[in-house]
């Protein structure tokens, strides 16, 4: 079987897929900056000036073109219409928000919270039954939670985790910083749903029967009222696994992949904001202050460049200085809501987009996460990490209706061109071949290949039951032929994105159905006579 896709370079980031039973192919793509507080004296620093604003080529410390950064805002004293002191001064109640100030109220602390989305817009406080839509986020990645190791996934070995995450920032990344959070994930989520559960009579009142809209999982995908009142009950709460039978963790290509996280897709792939607005309540009642639709302006510092707070802008344009007792938190989210920002400091992916005909605009998501956090650290002597700086777009690669999973892949010219069990590398490898045209291939077995798929981005069944099934009698409902059949795409919303699959019964008939001829169609059957020759040398494997 073979899935064949003719997208051009440009739309390399965007896949399709293929798959029969008998002879499968599958077709898809292949082919802060410092700066010193002007207090009259910064002899003695060590933080280089950075020139002010005005289209400067680049900002100093980064090689990606174009002043993302500019300049701080003034803020007068006279300006200040209120000054707010706590213990903690938090910017970004999001999804690391969220954890930071549960955190801290358990510690005792006092809390004000900066943050820029309206209460109310996002969840269903007057209880009219409507969902409002959601603060950004779904899944929680975490490691030993009571939670995953009652659904059989752990405990396991921090420490493997651990140099897994460094072996996959081939050493660009602070151990420390990764051990802290692999160690502590799995008590974090473990407090996370506590408080989650002591909320229920609340929980049962408020979202037992919730009307939802662009439903697109369960139920039969229609539009209506659901029960939302235990977000920790699939399908509100999904874990990422493959087949049922598979033993963690597992190995491909050289990489290691766990069943370690929590996804809140729900029916509409995001409904997480039903278990924040419980956090953010016991937050309230336990020494936080919201601060809703406030903007994180700058930084305050003292004399000795040391934070001391920040000035935050309402809605109605009034500026408020947040004192800070013992420590200010940037939880502000990323930068993918500017463009400037993208283009200059995602390196690879500009280059990779000016190839392709991109411009910088058409990097905009949202305006919400515009990377006002990460230049108001910069603006008083933060640095970002150094390039190259990971992305989304190249993680995984592109998926068949099965998910990613190790399957032979051949380019436009019938050749194989990576180990294809090393899922992290078959993005960046597939945009490198010279054709942005190729296929995935596979006998009737495939389910033995699909099964050892690694849980990397676009990996098969994104935790929803029944998957399995549903993608095995699409498949054996395939006939050969010149026709391509529709299979359940096997990754997130498996239920409602079909890609195709061509079926047939002889290599020769399959590699005409592709479109294959000539040198090409040759070069296609010699590179799967090969790849068998090398399976067949492999001890049982």
């Amino acid at each position: 079987m073979a899935i064949r896709d003719m997208s051009s370079r440009r739309d390399f980031l965007k896949g399709t897929a293929l798959l029969g039973a008998g002879l499968l192919g599958a077709g898809g793509l292949v082919g802060c900056t410092p700066s010193v507080p002007d207090d009259g004296d910064s002899s003695g620093s060590d933080i280089p000036e950075v020139a002010s604003a005005g289209g400067g080529d680049r900002v100093p410390g980064y090689c990606g073109p174009g002043d993302w950064l500019g300049t701080p805002p003034v803020i007068n004293d006279a300006d200040i219409t209120e000054t707010i002191e706590s213990d903690l001064v938090l910017l970004g109640s999001g999804h690391s928000g969220v954890g930071a100030v549960f955190s801290a109220v358990d510690e005792g602390l006092s809390v004000s919270v900066i943050e820029r989305q309206p209460w109310g817009a996002f969840v269903d406080l007057e209880g009219i039954g409507e969902n409002k839509g959601g603060w950004y986020g779904e899944d929680i990645g975490h490691v030993n939670s009571q939670f995953l190791i009652d659904r059989g996934f752990g405990p396991y070995n921090t420490g493997e985790v651990v140099a897994e995450f460094c072996k996959r920032a081939a050493g660009r990344c602070n151990p420390d910083i990764i051990k802290a959070f692999v160690q502590n994930s799995g008590p974090m989520f473990n407090r996370y749903k506590e408080i989650y559960d002591s909320f229920e009579a609340e929980r049962q009142a408020n979202d037992s029967n919730v009307y939802l809209t662009n439903v697109m999982m369960g139920e039969g995908g229609e539009d209506g009222y659901y029960d939302l009142s235990n977000m920790f009950e699939y399908p509100l709460c999904n874990t990422q696994r493959c087949a049922e039978d598979v033993n963690y963790p597992t190995t491909g290509g050289g990489y290691m992949s766990w069943p370690c996280n929590a996804q809140f897709y729900g029916y509409q792939l995001n409904n997480i904001e039903y278990v924040h607005k419980y956090i953010v309540q016991y937050a309230q009642e336990h020494g936080a202050t919201y601060y809703f639709e406030h903007t994180g302006i700058v930084l305050t510092t003292d004399d000795s460049g040391a934070v001391t707070g920040l000035i935050a802008q309402d809605v109605e344009g009034n500026y408020k200085k947040f004192v800070a007792k013992k420590a200010v938190l940037l939880a502000a989210g990323d930068f993918i809501g500017d463009p400037n920002m993208c283009w200059a400091l995602l390196n690879e992916g500009m280059e990779w987009a000016e190839r392709t005909g991109a411009i910088r605009e058409e990097w905009t998501m949202t305006g919400l996460r515009d990377g006002t956090g990460h230049k108001m650290a910069c603006w008083i002597g933060g640095m970002i990490e150094p390039s190259p700086r990971g992305w989304m777009a190249l993680g995984g690669g592109a998926s068949g209706p099965w998910g990613v999973a190790p399957l032979l892949q051949l380019t436009e010219a019938g050749e194989r061109f990576m180990n294809e069990a090393a899922i992290m590398q078959i993005q960046s490898a597939n945009v490198r071949q010279p054709i942005a045209v190729g296929c995935w291939v596979s006998d009737a077995n495939w389910k033995a290949t699909v099964g050892k798929a690694p849980l990397d981005h676009g990996a098969p069944n994104y935790g929803e039951n029944g998957w399995w099934d549903i993608t095995v009698a699409d498949m054996a409902a395939l006939v050969p032929g010149p026709d391509p059949g529709p299979v359940r795409d096997g990754g997130m919303g498996s239920l409602t994105r079909p890609g195709e699959v061509y079926c047939a019964n002889t290599l020769d008939e399959l590699a005409d159905y592709l479109g294959y001829s000539g040198d090409a169609k040759n070069a296609f059957l010699a590179s799967i006579e090969h790849y068998n020759q090398l399976c067949n040398s492999a001890d049982g494997d």
